[in-house]
């Protein structure tokens, strides 16, 4: 009879928390496992995702209604079982996405390939270099006798477009691999290839095909040879070459590099549109072309260096591929610049004169050779003047910051309110926990006393049965379990960090109920504490200046002194030749002001593979 009653009780309802949350689980597991794939998708899409997440999510879903049959291997969303996530999604969503891109770009390349124009040239031989410099030469010649005074403003006699390909961006460590020029009264464009390698069966190099890759057997030119050839016209000032470098002024560092520096550089594209517009959504060659070549004669698909390469040097590429992508990109960089210079021209001022084209061809024309000397020169620093500066501000700093507690108040009370603010979510999840942990403590308390009863009642108080119902209940009573409430709930926040912005929001918003303004500087945005908002609050609100003096200290330290210094656990920003090296930019700021950034390239702390004890 026992048995059967056992039997019974165990089929019964339970009211215990843990097993109703066990067969919530396994509801959801049986149901995660009725899903269907759509119906997964769906779900996460209504999540909240990235903007990179919700392209990888369309993907899927554009995939899945393509799909007749059984899910591809592409759209596989789980290999094991159990219920399909986001990551799930997104990254079945990339593996579309990359696979498409692979696609997009083999069809790019072959039409690129089959429809390359006849006055596009790629020279592989050095024996045609002497027919390329000639062609230059009557290139100068004509321009000087039909176009005598179209380039006078700039002070030069004729005008080609130009670029360098190279092994990368880093305009102090790559090289360039060829170079490219646009003839525009002769109506041709050459790519003189010098630096291709080949890479193909080389790890990280597996998107690499016959079509699109350079083979060892391909033929190119030597580099001293073409450096020979072109070095005279390139570095002749009277002779005007366009480049569209910006800020980045590539192409004259890698000349300085190759041995030679290139002068005449009279007309920057990009620079030249900030002054057209300063308000463009890209400055890059190809969205500006793909924007404006209908005024210039540029119709038709305009591709990026990404659309045909990926975000990798061109250098492994076919010489012919790269030839005519380097080609075009002269003839879409001489198109822009010959249509930039009719707009300057015809410009009209209020008095209408125009001065457009006066303004930048006595100052922003002169800019790309200026910026790029003063770049490679650098500047000396005192060192010991900054150690100096250093030691005298960090214990400034350190008053600032206990300044800020004291003016402030901040102690236990400040926290604790800070902390019920912040982390009013989860507060209100510990309380439901809590609640639930009671519940079970009641219940398993109520169920041993039952037991206990039942036992004493019978006269069993013998067995284990009663014995452990006793040792439980006392274990049960001895639990110390707050109750659920706000005032017991712990400290998700024990102490104020001034650079914590959740903390200084709260201080800011909160404590001081300084208005928000954040919208004025960053749309869309609210309790922001970035730096160039905190600056303009600094200048109105005199409750902040103890705020302000630490901000003040913090940017000498952290911007001017230390990173020059290596101090404090930056790496320092002088390189090796003792000098500190800026990139200047002179539309670097929503204001037209200059602007610089330092050279953030290759550590130095590479060059000390190369130091011998006696160096060391």
């Amino acid at each position: 009879m026992a048995d059967v009653k056992l039997t019974l009780n165990l089929h019964q309802p339970t009211a215990d928390p843990d097993v109703a949350e066990r067969v919530a689980d396994a509801a959801k597991r049986k149901k995660a496992a009725e899903e269907t794939p759509a119906e997964a998708v769906e779900r996460i899409s209504a999540m909240s995702l990235t903007e990179r997440e919700r392209n990888a999510v369309e993907a899927v879903k554009i995939a899945l209604t393509r799909e007749t049959g059984s899910p591809s291997s592409a759209i596989r969303l789980r290999s094991g079982g159990g219920q399909v996530t986001k990551a799930d999604v997104v990254a079945a969503g990339e593996r579309i996405l990359a696979d498409t891109q692979r696609r997009e770009r083999a069809d790019r390349v072959a039409e690129t390939l089959r429809t390359k124009p006849d006055n596009f040239h790629t020279l592989t031989r050095d024996s045609e270099l002497p027919a390329f410099v000639e062609r230059l030469r009557e290139e100068c010649r004509r321009q000087m006798r039909e176009w005598p005074d179209r380039w006078a403003k700039l002070g030069v006699k004729s005008m080609t477009a130009n670029d360098f390909e190279g092994t990368g961006v880093d305009t102090y460590i790559d090289v360039s691999i060829g170079y490219s020029v646009w003839l525009p009264l002769l109506n041709e464009g050459y790519y003189i290839p010098y630096g291709h390698v080949d890479m193909r069966g080389e790890p990280g190099f597996e998107f690499l095909d016959d079509m699109s890759a350079h083979k060892s057997t391909d033929s190119q030119l030597t580099r001293s040879k073409v450096l020979a050839a072109i070095s005279p016209y390139l570095s002749q000032p009277a002779h005007g070459k366009s480049f569209h470098m910006g800020s980045a002024r590539y192409d004259l560092h890698v000349a300085i590099k190759d041995g030679y520096e290139i002068h005449g550089c009279v007309w920057d594209s990009l620079d030249a549109m900030r002054m057209l517009n300063e308000h463009e959504e890209s400055f890059g060659l190809k969205p500006l072309t793909a924007k404006y070549g209908r005024f210039f004669g540029i119709n038709g698909p305009v591709y990026t260096f990404e659309d045909m390469f990926g975000n990798r040097s061109p250098a492994p590429f076919s010489i012919e591929l790269v030839g005519i992508y380097a080609i075009k990109d002269v003839l879409y960089g001489w198109k822009l610049s010959e249509w930039q210079y009719e707009q300057m021209k015809n410009a009209a001022s209020a008095d209408g004169a125009g001065k457009l084209l006066d303004c930048y061809a006595m100052i922003d024309s002169k800019l790309p050779e200026t910026d790029v000397f003063l770049a490679r020169s650098g500047f000396v620093v005192d060192l010991e003047g900054l150690a100096k500066l250093e030691s005298e501000f960090e214990p400034l700093l350190e008053q600032a910051r206990e300044d800020v507690v004291t003016s402030y108040d901040i102690g236990p009370k400040f926290v604790r309110k800070m902390d019920r603010m912040l982390n009013a979510g989860k507060i209100t999840d510990w309380i439901e926990k809590q609640r639930r942990r009671l519940a079970r403590n009641k219940d398993a308390t109520e169920k041993q006393r039952v037991i206990i009863a039942e036992c004493e009642a019978a006269g069993k108080t013998s067995l284990k049965k009663y014995t452990n119902a006793v040792a439980r209940l006392a274990e049960l009573e001895a639990e110390d379990i707050s109750p659920a409430d706000e005032e017991h709930a712990p400290l998700f926040v024990t102490e104020f960090s001034i650079t914590n912005s959740n903390h200084l929001a709260y201080l800011i918003y909160d404590h001081l109920g300084i208005r928000d303004r954040t919208g004025q500087f960053k749309r869309g945005k609210k309790r922001s504490t970035a730096a160039d908002v905190m600056e303009a609050y600094y200048e109105e609100e005199e409750a902040l200046k103890p705020l302000a003096t630490v901000a003040a200290y913090e940017k000498l330290l952290t911007t001017y002194i230390q990173p020059m210094l290596g101090s404090a656990g930056k790496s320092s920003i002088i390189e090796v030749d003792g000098r500190v090296h800026s990139e200047f930019k002179s539309g670097g700021t929503a204001t037209g002001r200059y602007s610089s950034s330092g050279y953030s390239g290759r550590p130095i702390d590479i060059l000390r593979e190369f130091e011998t004890e006696e160096l060391k």
